[in-house]
């Protein structure tokens, strides 16, 4: 009797040990089922979080790029010479004299801003000098109107697109001083 209820003892406790040591195939498969699921929805989750930053990064590029060139303009646009008519507006350009010369370009004659659609690019020349003032621009167009006082006043309107299909349209305006 004590041999038989040993024997009950360890079978039940080895039938036990069994049952706990380990899991199942289906237990297995489960947990790869749902760690492959998770794993799907995350990479899919930072993928649109590295797209979304890139054209957030290629805007930010776009406008501070467009904002630089625009205020570079109507800064030297506002010292243009208008006593004279010295600005010659063309569908794509813009010519005139300065008042007065800057430390880095001390030239004030025949200051061309102009636009060139199948490149996309604005161009400053001063002299012999051309520099490129902004890119990828799908638009670029200078209006001149005269306000109350008989004050030319022009307006710059700058529409580009980015690499990735970001898009931004800047537009200021600028009465040229008439002497200092």
């Amino acid at each position: 009797m004590i041999i038989r209820r040993l024997r009950t003892k360890v079978g039940s406790k080895n039938r036990k040990a069994g049952a706990e040591s380990g899991f199942t195939l289906v237990e297995i498969v489960m947990a790869m089922v749902l760690l492959g699921i998770m794993g799907t929805f995350s990479v899919q989750f930072i993928s649109s979080i590295a797209s979304t930053n890139q054209l957030s990064v290629g805007q930010k590029d776009l406008v501070d790029n467009s904002k630089l060139a625009m205020e570079f303009m109507l800064r030297e646009l506002r010292m243009a010479d208008n006593r004279v008519d010295a600005i010659t507006l063309t569908a794509t350009s813009i010519q005139f004299t300065k008042l007065s010369p800057y430390e880095q370009d001390t030239n004030i004659t025949q200051i061309l801003y102009s636009y060139n659609s199948g490149t996309g690019v604005i161009t400053r020349t001063s002299g012999t000098v051309t520099t490129t003032v902004a890119t990828q621009v799908t638009a670029f167009v200078i209006t001149k109107t005269t306000n109350n006082d008989s004050k030319d006043f022009y307006t710059i309107r700058m529409e580009l697109t980015g690499t990735n299909g970001e898009n931004f349209t800047l537009a200021s305006g600028v009465v040229p001083r008439v002497g200092i």
